[in-house]
């Protein structure tokens, strides 16, 4: 049986242990605190920082693999974890690539795939960017609007801000990045699974809509209803993406094979036609949700026989799909209670996954719904006839 040792305690974490549970695998978990959703569910669970340098050396010290569902956790532990011959999957060279995403957009220009024009904000550490500064990113990038990016520490809308001008409210403080707002017909994603034999599994192109209040994805629909030719173009962007994180980790001294694990590719269809690459994340993804019921193997079944030495399984779009997030109410503040469930269990072809937070908040991801149906059309009114049913309250 052997021992996986994963790196932050969220809803990935706990997804990823309940398809572990029918292989014969060990999960032992790394949280900042208890409970959360992946720590209760594991068979041990460790508390400590996920930056710190000497918690994750500790925690990784009786397991025999190490992943990771959060890329906020300690590089140079990683790197040391590689150097003792502990396996990392995926690698410390790739976490370095994407953690930062400045690096990660410059490893995407350098490789020639096409992504949003951008220009490094001078700013100080505690402080966001002078007015001059976001005049001169606006002049180089084409004028306002301009999208504001943190370097590092972003996720689920937290780290970036649309900027209507040089002293317009809302810039963010610390290192950050303007790209150019792209017009955007359209916001897709790929998600692939590599094995460390270099095997690859890709998953049907998917689109996202996204919740302009809380500034994160809100539903995903599979397949993308997009052309045939915009789905292979996104496909082949998504598995150069994966092959220029293979190369820079291989660059960086991490072992060969190690760029392995589930990886997602978020994009843009401009309303111009063009597909660029948004950003690259090394784990599992809400984007990827829906394949727990769409697909022959889920995108957590392909992250487990990652980590377990396994073949990799098929990534076949079984039904049409969509998926849709369950928030936090708002105003919503305390224990959380979910009103409705049986009302949307009851809908025909809907699941839903409540991620076991112990606290609800105005717009926090607490759950999702999946929706199957007959075409992408009928899986959405599904998921959100569904997600209607569903309140998410404080007692």
């Amino acid at each position: 049986m052997r021992r996986i040792g994963i790196i932050g305690g969220g809803q990935l974490g706990r997804m990823a242990i309940e398809e572990a549970r029918k292989y014969l695998a060990h999960i032992e978990v790394l949280s900042p605190d208890y409970p959360s959703p992946g720590s209760e569910l594991a068979d041990v669970a460790h508390v400590g920082p996920l930056e710190d340098y000497e918690s994750v050396l500790e925690f990784a010290r009786e397991v025999d693999v190490v992943s990771y569902e959060i890329e906020h956790v300690s590089l140079p532990a990683l790197r040391e974890l590689e150097r003792l011959g502990k396996p990392v999957l995926p690698s410390a060279g790739v976490l370095a690539a994407i953690k930062d995403k400045s690096t990660q957009k410059r490893l995407l220009e350098t490789a020639r795939i096409p992504t949003a024009r951008w220009a490094m904000l001078e700013g100080g550490p505690g402080a966001p960017p002078s007015p001059a500064a976001l005049a001169a990113a606006a002049e180089a990038l084409g004028g306002f609007p301009l999208v504001q990016k943190s370097c590092l520490g972003g996720y689920d809308g937290l780290g970036v801000a649309i900027l209507a001008g040089p002293e317009g409210p809302g810039a963010l403080a610390g290192p950050s990045f303007a790209e150019a707002k792209v017009p955007i017909e359209k916001e897709l994603a790929v998600v692939l699974a590599r094995s460390p034999d270099g095997s690859t599994a890709v998953y049907p192109c998917v689109e996202m809509a996204f919740d302009e209040r809380a500034n994160l994805c809100d539903s995903v629909v599979a397949p993308a209803r997009i052309g045939a030719a915009q789905r292979q173009r996104a496909e082949e962007l998504a598995l150069a993406c994966l092959r220029e994180l293979e190369a820079e980790s291989a660059r960086s001294g991490s072992p060969a094979g190690a760029a392995a694990g589930v990886f997602a590719v978020e994009l843009f269809l401009a309303r111009s036609g063009e597909i660029l690459v948004n950003e690259i994340a090394p784990r599992p993804h809400n984007s990827g949700h829906l394949t727990i019921e769409s697909c022959a193997s889920s995108q957590f079944d392909q992250y487990l026989r990652v980590l377990l030495g396994l073949p990799l399984g098929s990534s076949e779009l079984l039904r049409p799909a969509a998926m849709v997030n369950l928030l936090g109410a708002p105003g919503a503040s305390g224990e959380p209670e979910y009103v409705g469930l049986e009302r949307a269990l009851a809908l025909p072809g809907v699941a839903v996954h409540l991620y076991g937070k112990r606290e609800v908040r105005p717009f926090r991801k607490m759950g999702h719904v999946t929706a199957l149906g007959r075409d992408a059309g009928e899986a959405l009114e599904r998921a959100e006839a569904a997600r209607d049913c569903v309140r998410v309250m404080a007692r």
